[in-house]
Formats: structure tokens, sequence, C-alpha cells
């Protein structure tokens, strides 16, 4: 094991299986996406986002792709460093976490910085990875939830609402309504009561970490992106 700390936010899983060689055996994700290298990680993906544009009919996807594309040709042009968008089992890391990043935003990532070894060793003890879950979302895309179920966007202020009604219930009388006022609300937000909202209302996954799943065909089902949650994920090597 390292003592070099990383550092990465972005969007993943945890919980992946494993057979007692350690061998990924996780029906969810695509072994041999795994194996791959590209060397010119911005050119390909680029390649890719320009091909599923010029194929794209719809307008606000045509949109979210032209931003993506500024975005990744920006962070070319000042020379940053693109990093492969997939962390899974580095040394010394969590075997059951995949991290999915924007090809874009390199600085999401941070590596073998003397303040983050430090707060590590002050702050949470003996050097052991971990997973901070994120439940706001990532700068900039905090405060954005989707409905787990498809992917459908909800009204941020509608979810704040919820969250605050949910706090109020008790057992008197007076804080029971804010239950059936809580439930009324979930129902016009599409679900069958807050309990049910509260299950399935997730921060949203943004279209750059759609895009790099299927650059990259990681998962065998096209759905599964609505499974990945924000998080920071720490570890050393």
């Amino acid at each position: 094991m390292g003592i070099r700390i990383h550092k990465k936010i972005g969007w993943g899983i945890t919980g992946l299986e494993h057979d007692e060689r350690g061998i990924l055996t996780d029906s969810r994700v695509n072994a041999d996406a795994l194996l791959q290298s590209v060397d010119e990680v911005g050119t390909e993906y680029l390649k890719y986002l320009e091909s599923r544009r010029d194929e794209e009919e719809d307008p606000d996807e045509r949109f979210e792709l032209m931003s993506i594309i500024g975005m990744v040709d920006a962070a070319q042009a000042q020379g940053e460093s693109l990093w492969w968008p997939v962390t899974r089992e580095d040394e010394a890391g969590r075997q059951d976490v995949l991290l999915v990043q924007p090809v874009g935003m390199p600085g999401w990532s941070r590596y073998d910085d003397p303040i983050d070894f430090a707060e590590e060793g002050a702050l949470h003890g003996p050097i052991e990875p971990r997973v901070v879950p994120l439940e706001r979302g990532i700068y900039p895309l905090e405060g954005a939830y989707m409905d787990s179920r498809d992917g459908r966007r909800l009204d941020p202020a509608a979810k704040r609402f919820l969250d605050r009604l949910m706090g109020l219930q008790g057992e008197d009388e007076g804080r029971q309504r804010y239950g059936r006022t809580a439930d009324r609300l979930a129902e016009s937000m599409g679900f069958n009561d807050a309990h049910h909202a509260r299950q399935h209302i997730a921060p949203a996954v943004p279209a750059d970490i759609r895009h790099v799943c299927s650059w990259l065909n990681l998962f065998t089902d096209p759905d599964m992106w609505l499974q990945l949650r924000p998080m920071l994920y720490v570890y050393w090597g």
C-alpha cells in the first residue's frame, strides 16, 4: 500500500460483487469495458460526442451535447490532463467501488496533496479507503434531483419543501397534518406518498456521466446510470 492520497468526486456505485479470487462477477458491469485503454481520452471522447450530436434530433439533448463538447474542448485548450473517467479497484482502494467522472472536469480528481494527507490523518485516523455520499450532488450540479425509476427531473423547490414537511412529522395531531400535506405534495410529484418519494428521489445524474457510460459501454443495462449516486472517494496508492 502506498502513502499518496487520492481524492475523487463523481457518480458511482458500491457493493460490486466478486468471487473468492477477487475477480469481478457483478452482472451489472461490463468487465471488458474496464480493460479498455485510450491514450487520448479527450480526443476519443470528443469524436464520440460529435457523432452523437450529429445524429441527435431532440434540441435539448443536442444542446447538452454541445455544452459537454465545449467543456472538453476548453479543458484541452488549457492543457489540462484529462484523466481516465472510471476508477475501480486501485491499489489499496475499495474493491467494491466503481466511480465515473466527467471527462472535462480534471479538477474532480486530486492526488498527493499534503493538506489532504494531513487532514485525513487528523480527522479520520488510520489510512483506510472511504466513500462519502454527497446527498445534494456536486457543484455546479448541486440541488438537481431526479426520480430514480426513470431519470425524470424534479422541481428542486418541491423536493426541499417535502423534506421540510417530513421533518415536522410527529405523534401529535398537528404534526400528523404535516404528514398528510407531505403525502399530497409527493403525489403531485408523481409518487404514491411521501415515503415512496423519499425512496426514489435522488441527485440527478448529469448528462456527461451518462455519455461516459455509453461511450465505454460500461454497464450491461443501458439504464444502469439511474443507480449511480454522487460521492467522494478517498484512497491511497
